[in-house]
């Protein structure tokens, strides 16, 4: 059975076309001509007699969000209106003909009640007041980068599934990385260049130790617009206590002592290979100073870590590695450097 109801829009008469199926009066849309609104409903009830499968559009004009409906009606035996197929694990949502996004079924109420929108490689939801990107579901902060911050691990972009989905750094100015079978988490921050703030045991030190670089340049009057970590699942009282026990780099305060290099472009600064051993060196009042040749990279890296913490305390940049210094070289570092009659530029603590 269906229903044609004719309506009159600016002297334009067109045709609302409803489809009943076992007691569900659908929507079809509302056509031009009574020709097109009969042809419509003749499609519906060819879809219901179809076997069960995944729905098919080719011959149909029928809008293809109605004919997933109808499929899932049909198959499933209940009705959604947004364009929903259901699997007996996942479901498909159509955002066009060709381009199909899956979800666990976990996420059904959720996206049979939201729509889903696609501006470019943006995808999100939208309510009255604000959208959200489908993303945050998953924990995925919007300035994360494919790839880099988080990967589909069958590399299908529209996989939503949790089990396909894994997030490497969750939060702004926090990566991971893993260190002598361990694995650690460095914060830093963008000034001019990414400047590091500090490495932690836990990613939510390092995100914590991100918002509070953000706080003490905010009182240096920065006026670069940071986005803060937001951290779920614990209280302000546990925010609260690590953010005060945290440690981060003096040089966030005092910017301007900073050494403007940051990142190497080498994997350690201050080494270099000399056939088959290491030499460390490092630059000290517009000299290269030599700090000894070593058998390893790791001990030519950690002999300029010793160096740079003797002339520039903890302004200095320090390799990151693990431990920072070799014990074993530091007597040896610290002939080199009163050979060379090099003094501290500042005062330890």
């Amino acid at each position: 059975m269906s229903y044609i109801y004719p309506t009159v829009v600016k002297d334009v008469t067109k045709y609302k076309t409803y489809f009943l199926y076992e007691e569900h009066k659908l929507y079809l849309g509302t056509y031009p001509t009574m020709e097109c609104a009969n042809q419509v409903i003749q499609e519906a009830n060819e879809l219901m007699t179809l076997p069960k499968g995944a729905p098919q559009f080719d011959g149909y004009s029928l809008n293809y969000k109605k004919i997933v409906s109808l499929c899932n009606l049909r198959d499933n035996k209940g009705y959604i209106k947004n364009p929903i197929y259901l699997y007996p694990t996942y479901f498909n949502y159509y955002l066009s003909k060709d381009c199909i996004l899956t979800f666990d079924l976990k996420d059904l109420l959720y996206f049979s009640t939201y729509k889903i929108y696609k501006r470019g490689n943006y995808l999100y939801t939208q309510d009255s007041i604000s959208q959200q990107s489908i993303l945050s579901r998953y924990g995925i902060p919007n300035h994360s980068v494919i790839n880099k911050d988080y990967i589909f691990k069958n590399n299908n972009p529209y996989d939503f599934r949790y089990s396909n989905i894994e997030i490497i750094n969750g939060y702004k100015g926090v990566n991971k990385k893993l260190k002598n079978n361990t694995e650690i988490y460095i914060a830093y921050i963008y000034i001019k260049t990414n400047l590091i703030i500090g490495h932690y045991s836990s990613e939510i030190e390092a995100a914590i130790a991100y918002n509070k670089a953000v706080d003490i340049l905010s009182k240096h009057n920065d006026t670069k617009d940071y986005t803060y970590n937001t951290i779920p699942f614990i209280t302000k009282s546990e925010y609260d206590t690590i953010y005060n026990r945290i440690v981060i780099s003096p040089r966030i305060e005092h910017l301007e002592h900073t050494r403007k290099r940051v990142i190497s472009q080498k994997q350690f600064r201050g080494v270099s290979k000399d056939q088959n051993s290491y030499k460390a060196y490092i630059g000290y009042q517009g000299k290269q100073v030599y700090l000894g040749m070593y058998p390893t990279e790791k001990r030519a890296a950690q002999a300029y870590n010793y160096a740079s913490f003797y002339l520039f305390g903890r302004q200095g940049y320090v390799n990151d590695i693990s431990p920072l210094i070799y014990d074993g070289d530091t007597s040896k570092i610290a002939q080199l450097l009163a050979r060379y009659q090099v003094l501290k530029a500042v005062k330890e603590s």
